[in-house]
């Protein structure tokens, strides 16, 4: 490991944000502070706290790792979420809010049942253990750069430092640290993105520079592809797009804030102003892997999550690599401490209070929440030390909850899907989700080309209509009005 001016910055950066989220525990009186801050955020830190979901590990490292290999095109993550988030601020923001729900799949039991709540929390779960993992990856990549430290050592570290500042103060840490994150990303990754395009000159420098590198045989990325906004392919651009819009209105991370939120107008409107803040990080992000394949060629090698950390290290300026290694990491840490909250609040929320232990008391419940904070972050440590393929893996995570969207959908317009025609397509798509990504990982490659963002949300869709119709006590006899009534009183 060595000692560098980054290395200080850095350092520096991730012990204060420690420390802020430390001082949130001194807000955290009861359950309800620790996983929805009390119900009493106002706007600001609602808005950084939802856009804390799209601005991490998938935005940065993941992105810049397939930028490496695509070029431009990864810039529909940041787009396609956005664009979600803002359908969803016309359209359940409010309705969510209403709810007084604590979860996802506390709205689903509202919407089918008890069981199906159970069911889809347990999915939740899975789901999101793969997109921590992808984030502590991410960030092991970032601290391996900036530290020159071993990766699987920085994965460690890190993942503990954010688990161990999430799980103090709930709610009021993610929304304090991320609302210092928000800055720290803009001012580091936007200085980076001024450095490198002023230095090969902009999109036309970095044009010529591809073309040159690729004629002299030590890159294969064409300016042609590294500049076309759908240089991965049109199918895998939409499966982006449908995933990043079907995804965000079942993100456990990202819809907490809104359950947060001091009352509905609020949630809606932090809902309409995030994307503000997530939809421009794509092209800074890609733009500046690009500009560094552009003056070094291929500095990568053969870790190409490294692409990003890397190109921020190669930064001459040690105090502007420094800032923007740091706002890298802010990044990443806005992200994973809503994700280990999220699945920390399902299973206390959806299985060990109402399943395991519905007697429990607050203190009891608080406590649980701490422990299951703190054991999810060892199990996405533990996964992050196995997963390679952060994009893939993320987007496993998208289908999965596309799924969710789909029944939710159903439930919310339709309402004739029963809980019984609910679990049956829930399982489907798990199956699917699981065939989809042993085939990728062992092939590279989806089952006849089919993306997996395709095959879930397809196959759950089929599935719940064909139960509706098909299974005995498939289809109930209700309406929309009917299912969802507010609750009189908050929880």
């Amino acid at each position: 490991m060595e000692i560098t001016i980054q290395f200080i910055i850095v350092i520096v950066y991730f012990v204060l944000i420690i420390g802020l989220g430390v001082f949130a525990k001194k807000f955290v009186k009861s359950s309800r502070d620790i996983l929805v801050a009390g119900r009493n955020l106002g706007l600001a830190l609602t808005t950084v706290a939802i856009a804390a979901e799209w601005l991490g590990g998938t935005s940065t490292v993941a992105v810049g790792q397939w930028a490496f290999k695509y070029g431009i095109s990864p810039i529909w993550y940041n787009i396609s979420t956005s664009f979600g988030m803002f359908l969803f601020g016309l359209t359940w923001a409010a309705l969510y809010h209403k709810m007084k729900v604590y979860t996802i799949p506390e709205m689903i039991e509202r919407v089918y049942d008890r069981r199906t709540r159970l069911t889809s929390a347990a999915f939740f779960i899975i789901a999101y253990l793969l997109l921590s993992a992808v984030q502590i990856g991410a960030i092991g990549a970032l601290f391996s750069g900036a530290l020159r430290m071993d990766i699987n050592t920085a994965i460690i570290i890190a993942g503990l430092g954010i688990t161990l500042y999430t799980l103090a103060g709930g709610m009021y840490s993610v929304a304090l640290t991320n609302f210092a994150h928000v800055f720290v990303i803009w001012i580091g990754i936007g200085g980076a993105y001024l450095f490198y395009m002023s230095k090969v000159g902009w999109y036309d420098g970095i044009a010529r520079a591809l073309d040159q590198w690729v004629a002299q045989g030590a890159i294969t990325l064409t300016s042609e592809k590294a500049l076309n906004p759908f240089g991965m392919g049109y199918s895998t651009v939409f499966a982006w797009i449908l995933g990043g819009i079907t995804g965000t209105f079942a993100a456990q991370a990202s819809v907490q804030p809104i359950f947060a939120a001091k009352d509905w107008k609020t949630a809606k409107r932090a809902a309409l102003l995030t994307p503000l803040i997530v939809a421009p990080l794509g092209i800074l992000v890609t733009s500046i892997v690009l500009a560094t394949i552009a003056l070094h060629g291929n500095y990568v090698g053969t870790d190409t999550r490294l692409a990003f950390p890397l190109a921020l290290m190669m930064i001459p300026n040690p105090i502007l690599s420094g800032i923007t290694m740091a706002g890298v990491f802010a990044a990443i840490a806005s992200t994973e401490a809503p994700i280990l909250l999220g699945m920390a609040t399902m299973f206390v929320r959806d299985i060990y209070h109402t399943k395991l232990r519905p007697k429990a008391d607050d203190d009891e419940i608080v406590k649980v929440t701490r422990l299951g904070t703190f054991i999810a972050g060892i199990i996405s440590i533990i996964m992050a030390l196995v997963i390679k393929e952060l994009p893939i893996a993320t987007y496993v995570n998208y289908a999965m909850r596309g799924s969710v969207f789909i029944l939710l959908a159903l439930a919310i317009y339709w309402a004739k899907p029963s809980p019984k025609a609910a679990i049956i397509s829930i399982y489907s798509a798990l199956i699917t989700a699981g065939i989809w990504y042993a085939y990728y990982m062992q092939n590279k490659a989806y089952p006849y080309g089919i993306h997996i963002v395709y095959a879930t949300t397809v196959i759950s869709f089929v599935v719940a209509i064909l139960a509706t119709y098909l299974v005995p006590g498939g289809k109930r006899d209700t309406t929309p009005e009917e299912l969802l009534v507010p609750p009189e009183e908050d929880v």
